[in-house]
């Protein structure tokens, strides 16, 4: 008896926090699973469990058609047909999806072939994308979830001028992913599965499996100083961390980082941006480009003294996991997913977008070594216990068991 073959789908192999949870699946869940990868974006890797779909002109066409028309899924078709050939021919035995959008996939075309062979599917959500006409997070938008009316979300990806097919984008949605199909939901936090159940996907099965961290590389560092010299950083400066895979994003809150750090130029803090995209430059602000090396990223991370989160759009904060494992504690704003990991044992939770409060949280806890220190013992205890990355592929092998076997 072969192994069960399973296909992960995501936008990219390698950049991106969807590519990050996805690429360790695929790497790691390997008992009696014979694992693949397909991505429509990004470099091409020459591992033969590999295999890119998509092309550059498809993608543009994509843009386009989403940019200007608000139309979604309609501008690849030919890297689409690419993806059903390779799924016929290899024969897998379960599907698990992560984004389908990022402008590289015909989803509906897709979908109607997974249903079509009745293929096993799990689909992991990483954002709200799947019940919104178009934006990945809501924000709070009813327009986004009705497809009525004028949208109100500030939120910018994907990125629309002219939301003329709002309406006909949501129908087409629920129409597509609500009937025809029994795929298993999966959430990495209790808030995005509570959007989930009460929206046109609430009759599927949802389950909740929060993202894991290699708690044995993202771990506290016994020589902050010999790093800091490594990466050619201050040796006497309080390092505060900041990490987006875009520093573009405004909903991930590079913004409220400036502000805080004009707030605090005559404090010794130095904030370490780090993540695609270029930021203002100040005497108090370090940008990193993103980093690829997970080896290098967890060196990073435990230089830091404080990670800060000033994000107002998240579904799960990687993040704030990664920080914690490494015995840094974390700021940011108190907003319900990051509620849920960062209680007042592990860190410090403002108002949203309140930007003195935020500095004044950054400063107590970099003036109290002995808080600091005690909230980056808790931290790493908390990260062990829930978010490791042993548990995070022991539940998801568990889940393709119950489906396959």
């Amino acid at each position: 008896m072969h192994n069960k073959k399973i296909l992960i789908v995501n936008t990219t192999l390698d950049k991106g926090g969807a590519a990050r949870v996805a690429r360790d699946l695929f790497e790691h869940v390997d008992d009696v699973f014979d694992i693949f990868f397909a991505y429509g974006r990004g470099e091409k890797h020459f591992d033969k469990k590999t295999f890119k779909f998509g092309n550059n002109l498809e993608v543009f066409i994509h843009v386009f058609f989403v940019r200007f028309l608000g139309l979604e899924g309609f501008g690849s078709y030919f890297s689409t047909r690419k993806l059903i050939g390779y799924i016929k021919k290899e024969k897998f035995d379960l599907v698990h999806l992560h984004n389908l959008h990022g402008y590289y996939l015909n989803f509906f075309t897709l979908v109607a072939f997974l249903k079509q062979e009745n293929i096993p599917v799990v689909w992991t959500l990483h954002d709200e994308w799947a019940i919104t006409w178009l934006p990945a997070h809501s924000m709070g938008c009813d327009h986004c979830k009705s497809g009525v009316g004028i949208c109100t979300n500030t939120y910018t990806y994907p990125r629309n001028y002219f939301p003329f097919f709002a309406r006909y984008m949501l129908k087409k949605k629920r129409e597509v992913f609500s009937s025809g199909w029994s795929p298993t939901l999966v959430c990495p936090s209790r808030w995005l599965q509570r959007n989930i159940a009460d929206s046109f996907l609430g009759k599927f099965d949802i389950r909740v499996i929060s993202n894991g961290v290699d708690i044995n590389l993202f771990a506290p560092t016994t020589d902050k100083d010999q790093l800091k010299r490594k990466y050619n950083l201050p040796l006497g400066k309080n390092i505060v961390l900041f990490s987006a895979s875009n520093l573009n994003d405004a909903s991930k809150g590079i913004g409220h980082i400036i502000s805080a750090a004009k707030l605090l130029q005559d404090k010794n803090y130095l904030f370490l941006c780090v993540g695609g995209g270029k930021i203002e430059g100040r005497e108090n602000i370090k940008g990193i480009n993103y980093i690829y090396d997970k080896i290098k990223f967890a060196e990073i991370c435990s230089i830091a003294d404080l990670c800060c989160l000033a994000s107002t759009a998240e579904t799960f904060s990687l993040a704030a996991v990664e920080a914690l494992s490494c015995g840094v504690p974390v700021v940011g704003f108190d907003i319900p997913v990051v509620r849920e990991i960062v209680n007042d044992d592990v860190g410090m939770l403002v108002e949203p977008s309140d930007e003195k409060i935020l500095v004044r949280a950054i400063t107590y806890l970099l003036d109290n070594d002995r808080k600091r220190n005690e909230m980056g013992i808790n931290g790493r205890e908390l990260v062990v216990n829930n978010y490791s990355d042993k548990l995070f592929y022991k539940r998801y092998s568990d889940l393709y068991h119950e489906i396959l076997i």
